[in-house]
């Protein structure tokens, strides 16, 4: 029920214009045990906007925002679906434990997305989140792990596996089999390039 209502309040601001989208109420939803306040994806989605307008970036204009209230360690998600790009945003980016930065970080990220040529996280989408990071202190990462706590202790998913790096240490925490879990040999650390060993 709760995603039901969230989707549908999601949908009805994406059909707002820039003005009356800037002025969208922070969104609430009621669990059992009491009211949590959530940040409100339109509003820092149109700040992040005016952004790269600032700079001359140029991004999609035929947008569309959405939560996606499942996903436990994706944090965003570009797709392109005919001429519109879907941006998805993981629910625990918009509660308000975790820091407008992160949310912001993500919603950069995404957005580069949708630049001419920026779909992959090499040349121009790469220049791009270097050049709004040194412009408004933001830290734009092509891949956001557990190690760079964009969430808060409290919203992290516990990490059913785990991969740690014979190097310098760095862990990788998943919460399904994925490849890397299966076969850390194939894979390197992506902070030193030190050899993985699976741990948990």
């Amino acid at each position: 029920m709760i995603a039901f209502l969230l989707r549908n309040l999601i949908r009805a601001q994406n059909s707002l214009d820039n003005t009356a989208m800037q002025l969208c109420s922070v969104v609430c939803i009621l669990y059992a045990d009491g009211e949590v306040t959530m940040h409100d994806l339109m509003k820092y989605a149109a700040e992040c906007m005016a952004e790269l307008d600032r700079l001359g970036i140029r991004y999609a204009k035929n947008l569309r925002f959405t939560v996606n209230t499942r996903a436990k360690t994706r944090l965003g998600q570009c797709k392109k679906r005919g001429d519109q790009y879907e941006i998805e945003i993981s629910h625990l980016l918009l509660d308000d434990r975790t820091p407008v930065e992160s949310l912001k970080n993500t919603l950069h990220h995404e957005l580069l997305h949708s630049c001419y040529g920026c779909m992959k996280h090499t040349g121009r989408w790469k220049a791009y989140a270097e050049r709004v990071s040194a412009a408004y202190g933001y830290h734009i990462r092509r891949v956001a792990g557990r190690e760079d706590r964009e969430l808060p202790d409290e919203l992290m998913p516990e990490a059913k596996y785990m991969v740690r790096c014979e190097s310098c240490g760095a862990e990788f925490g998943r919460t399904k089999l994925s490849a890397v879990i299966q076969h850390p040999e194939r894979y390197r650390c992506g902070k030193c390039r030190g050899q993985l060993r699976r741990v948990k």
